[in-house]
């Protein structure tokens, strides 16, 4: 008998067994004393994800035992043949749908989307699920041919639940740095039968932010990006997690209808102009508007008809956001909306829900008229399909106004890290709690923002205190699920050079993607299998760490009044202060000494690499930064000229006379090599800047004049920097932008005249002349002083300033005082 015809005859009688034991316990031995005693049993032609299902777990059961179960292809006709055959009683592993699981009458089209078996019998386990029909050949050694993360791949999750409920596997970290797996030279398995699926039905990570080589990263930019990890490193821990599910795309979806409807001039290719200008927003000045009009019902119809094109499966237009059965209406990221006044009058002037959060209802009736009135024609064409929402920033609430279309799934975007700010959870709350009670039926997603603090510290360039706050998800989590969230997008914690960390989401990324799967498990004790599985000896120590970063971040009495996200300040001088370092100091050479194995030593020094040494090297800058802040600054008088005899010859005035803003700096205070010279007059009636950098103007970026993603300056005024600012920005096209901090009104009308000049092959010079009544509110007269700052900002490593920052932050909180000469 050959051995291939034992195995299968020893599969038929075991089905055969299956067939009438029903679901108790069995127990079986699928490696003794190192050998082999189970094969793991797929089909002649299997789908990729039974294909990539074997060959995780034959990979894993090695790991556990040294022992190697083959991989046996089946066919009809064997099948057939191993029925007249004898056994030779080993165990066998059915992976996905085969020949095998039919006889059994379980084919993969009868489960549900996600949903999979485990199953015990004599001598025969099956792991099988839902499979796309995709054949196409799978090589373990290359993750371009694993299953993708939207399809179909049920078997697999049957797989990684098998692994960790029945053999007590777990990936802590990609690599097998991260993976737990109990060693021994026999594996005996007990169990009935699991038939389920996850619980939260689409789980979306951001994928173009890759894992650092080395596990660690850093949120400054200070050296040449750091190497990535494998992406088949990255892509097995994805998919351990059960990342995919549910096909959904839900984010800003317009950006394309600039390439599509803002175009050339044909007689000019300089001049950029609107090919329906109607379809923008109305009422700004520039090269372009950065919103739509959406109440021009020709822009309205454009959208319907864009999203039943990729209903109809003609594809995606350039810049939309649409998967499976969801197209996504979302707005630009900015609250610059049309001043037309169809628009105006269904923007609030003030918030109604949310007043003084980010999060408000301000725009909630005027972006869902929109949505609405695009989700009413497609749901006569297209009854069985979803328009996207994002529940984000000024439309975070549902709308007062009309009811929102019932074929409109949204997305709430909630800052679930920023545990310490109670006025930023309780609104939190109040957003889902709003939406929760609007419609019990609505198809619901979260998007979570767990990229702070560590985004704010890429952005302003300094090392943050650890966020740490898993006792908070183990608490919330379970709520959101359990009132109708259909998918979660976690937003995780970034480092510099579009990286993400491993590290400080490590503990948050598994309790989030466990209680994804399974809200019924308990958080805390994940959090506590964690530190004992992972760090061995070492996990009181390392626990105890944890938790102490934990409470400090977590405490609103470590925070000032109404904070934001984290600064620089608060990170070191609030939360990170010499005293609670030297206390986790002696948990950290605690943990040192408390490891046994090569492993757990392996694992604590890799914490102390990539959150330890950060958060060291973090406080020694602030502490370094602290002393340069000390400096006293002095107050700037600026002269007085005459008049411009008219009014375009306000350039031609002698700005050698002009008060010099001479040494310039890093945000940090570190000299910069860049030759950078400010000067500044007054007439009494205007404030007169020069602005000038000695550089080549063929290598400064300016696209689509969004001022803040360009070369540009950016020059801040305030009566007083602790109560608000204003900020104008302007580009190498003399384009400028103007904003106000801290006002009830955003927009800051300076009436400034603007020249830039890039002609000459060396310099980059704008002048600048503002109104001084428009300058602040209630202008500044001759004799009286202001406040100012001014940053040549390029990207955030390369910014200079004149007075130091020092937080890293571009609103300039640190400004020069100046005088205005009688």
């Amino acid at each position: 008998m050959r051995p291939e015809h034992t195995l299968l005859f020893g599969l038929l009688l075991a089905c055969l067994a299956l067939s009438v034991r029903g679901a108790n316990d069995t127990e079986l031995t699928l490696v003794r004393d190192g050998e082999a005693n189970a094969s793991i049993v797929i089909a002649k032609e299997p789908t990729r994800a039974a294909s990539f299902a074997a060959k995780e777990l034959q990979c894993h059961l090695k790991q556990i035992t040294g022992a190697e179960a083959t991989i046996t292809e089946v066919t009809s006709d064997e099948w057939r043949v191993a029925s007249e055959k004898a056994g030779d009683g080993k165990a066998s592993i059915l992976v996905g749908e085969s020949p095998a699981t039919v006889a059994l009458g379980l084919k993969s089209a009868d489960f549900q989307p996600q949903e999979y078996l485990i199953k015990f019998g004599s001598n025969l386990i099956i792991l099988m699920g839902r499979d796309k029909d995709d054949r196409r050949k799978m090589d373990y050694a290359d993750p371009s041919s694993f299953p993708e993360f939207y399809d179909d791949q049920a078997t697999c999750y049957a797989v990684y639940d098998f692994l960790e409920r029945f053999c007590g596997v777990r990936w802590f970290l990609p690599t097998e740095l991260g993976l737990v797996c109990p060693k021994s030279a026999t594996l005996q398995v007990k169990g009935g039968e699991i038939r389920r699926s996850p619980t939260v039905k689409t789980r979306l990570q951001i994928f173009g932010y890759q894992i650092p080589a080395d596990l660690c990263g850093d949120t400054l930019h200070e050296s040449k990006p750091p190497p990535v990890l494998a992406w088949r490193e990255q892509m097995l821990w994805y998919h351990r997690y059960r990342t995919g599910g549910e096909n959904y795309a839900g984010n800003h979806s317009f950006y394309g209808y600039y390439d599509r409807f803002w175009k050339k001039n044909p007689k000019n290719a300089a001049v950029f102009e609107a090919e329906h200008p109607a379809w923008f927003a109305q009422g700004f000045t520039g090269d372009k508007p950065h919103q739509l009009c959406y109440t021009n019902p020709d822009l309205i119809r454009q959208v319907v008809q864009d999203a039943r094109d990729y209903f109809d499966g003609k594809g995606k237009k350039p810049g939309a956001v649409a998967e499976g059965d969801y197209f996504a209406l979302v707005p630009m990221d900015t609250g610059e909306w049309c001043k037309c006044a169809n628009c105006q009058v269904l923007l609030h002037k003030e918030p109604t829900r949310g007043k003084g959060q980010f999060s408000n209802d301000r725009a909630s009736d005027y972006v869902y008229a929109f949505v609405n009135q695009v989700a009413r024609e497609i749901a006569k064409s297209h009854p069985n399909k979803f328009l996207s929402a994002l529940a984000y920033w000024e439309y975070c609430y549902p709308p007062h106004r009309e009811p929102l279309a019932p074929n409109v799934s949204i997305t709430m975007c909630l800052h679930a890290r920023n545990v310490y700010a109670k006025a930023v959870q309780d609104n939190d709350r109040a957003v889902f709690e709003s939406w929760a009670k609007e419609s019990l039926v609505r198809r619901k997603f979260f998007w979570f923002y767990y990229c702070f603090p560590s985004l704010a510290a890429v952005q302003a360039q300094f090392r943050c205190f650890p966020g740490f706050f898993a006792h908070s998800l183990a608490k919330q989590l379970p709520i959101y699920i359990a009132k109708g969230a259909r998918g979660m997008f976690y937003e995780p914690a970034y480092l510099a050079y579009e990286r993400r960390s491993a590290l400080l989401d490590q503990v948050e990324f598994y309790v989030t993607w466990k209680l994804a799967d399974d809200p019924a498990l308990d958080g805390n004790a994940l959090i506590d299998e964690f530190f004992r599985l992972y760090y061995g000896a070492a996990a009181k120590p390392m626990k105890a760490f944890y938790e102490r970063v934990e409470a400090i971040f977590s405490d609103p009495n470590n925070y000032p009044p109404n904070p934001g996200h984290q600064t620089e300040e608060i990170a070191w001088g609030r939360l990170g202060t010499e005293e609670r370092m030297q206390e986790l100091a002696k948990l950290m050479e605690a943990a040192h000494a408390a490891v046994r194995t090569d492993l757990e030593k392996q694992r604590v020094a890799l914490f102390d690499k990539g959150i330890w040494q950060y958060m060291l090297a973090g406080r020694k800058t602030y502490a370094t930064q602290t002393r340069k802040k000390a400096a006293v600054l002095e107050t700037t008088r600026i002269h007085r000229v005459a008049t411009p005899v008219s009014e375009n010859d306000w350039q031609k005035i002698n700005w050698s006379k002009g008060a010099a803003l001479g040494q310039w700096f890093t945000l940090k205070g570190e000299a910069t090599p860049r030759q950078i010279e400010g000067r500044l007059l007054h007439d009494g009636k205007f404030l007169y800047l020069q602005l000038e950098e000695k550089t080549d103007p063929a290598k400064l970026v300016c696209r689509d004049d969004q001022i803040w993603n360009e070369d540009d300056w950016e020059i801040f005024v305030a009566h007083d920097p602790a109560k608000g600012r204003r900020q104008m920005g302007i580009n190498a096209k003399g384009v400028h932008q103007d904003l106000a901090h801290g006002e009830c009104d955003r927009e800051w009308e300076s009436g400034a005249q603007v020249n830039s000049d890039t002609s000459a092959a060396d310099r980059w010079l704008v002048r600048v002349a503002i109104p001084l009544e428009n300058l602040l509110p209630n202008g500044v007269k001759p004799g009286e002083k202001f406040y100012l700052n001014v940053i040549r900002a390029t990207a955030a490593s390369n910014a200079v300033v004149w007075i130091p920052t020092f937080p890293g932050s571009k609103e300039a909180n640190r400004m020069g005082e100046m005088l205005l000469e009688p």
